[in-house]
């Protein structure tokens, strides 16, 4: 049982983690997170360790605290792998490290992976039958298109991302809904349809904070799973402890 922080660019989320399940599972603000790591030591007693991926920015004092709470691991370029890396940048971010190794651990053995992470990017990443992992896409997620059209235009609305009530929009608001989450939504269809030509008995897992949502607009096969990030953080911990 650990203490699993995953450090995104939205969001901090903490949970203990052990082989089979996710508890308490909180989002936290930086100006929170000391008081809830306290809270959740108050509530599992017997919780010494933690583990933390990080890619968003985290004031370094906090993560000093948390070490005089826990003893902490931190994923990365050092991080032992628990399958073969061959993708040619030493820049492998450490969460689609995190979301292999918990993709790993959550499809059956011997099979072809695409693991697709609906958060602030959308990334795809594949791993083949032999755990060979060869990278995959990076896209831009759901709030970034929204932002993007209210941005870099002059009078579009800066709107939350909703499901779309028709494919054709009849409003600026509706028009908006409709191409950016139908659009990712087509987006993913597309990718999975490339990637299972290639790969017929392909398995694939959406995870994310976008992925329920998106998860409605769409039809295919997959397994959804929430809580993947975790996992993987849990299994790399196992793996370098």
């Amino acid at each position: 049982m650990i203490l699993a922080v995953d450090i995104g660019n939205t969001a901090i989320k903490l949970a203990v983690v052990d082989d089979v399940t996710v508890y308490d599972l909180i989002r936290s603000k930086q100006e929170d997170f000391i008081s809830q790591v306290k809270s959740i030591q108050s509530n599992y007693p017997d919780l010494k360790n933690a583990c933390i991926c990080q890619v968003g920015a985290m004031d370094i004092k906090l993560l000093h605290a948390l070490e005089g709470l826990l003893k902490v691991t931190y994923i990365n370029q050092e991080t032992s792998l628990p399958f073969f890396n061959k993708y040619q940048s030493v820049t492998l971010g450490n969460d689609r490290k995190a979301l292999v190794a918990g993709a790993l651990t959550s499809a059956p053995s011997g099979k072809e992976i695409l693991v697709i992470d609906a958060g602030t990017c959308v990334t795809y990443d594949f791993i083949d039958a032999d755990r060979n992992y060869w990278g995959g896409a990076i896209s831009p997620g759901l709030h970034l298109r929204y932002q993007s059209l209210h941005n870099f235009t002059a009078q579009l609305p800066l709107l939350q991302p909703q499901k779309p009530e028709t494919l054709i929009g009849n409003s600026t608001t509706e028009s908006i809904h409709s191409g950016v989450v139908n659009g990712l939504a087509l987006e993913i269809k597309g990718v999975i349809k490339k990637y299972s030509k290639k790969h017929p008995n392909l398995y694939v897992i959406i995870t994310g904070g976008d992925a329920e949502l998106l998860v409605k607009q769409l039809k295919n096969r997959f397994f959804a799973s929430p809580f993947l990030m975790l996992y993987g953080i849990h299994n790399l911990y196992k793996l370098n402890s």
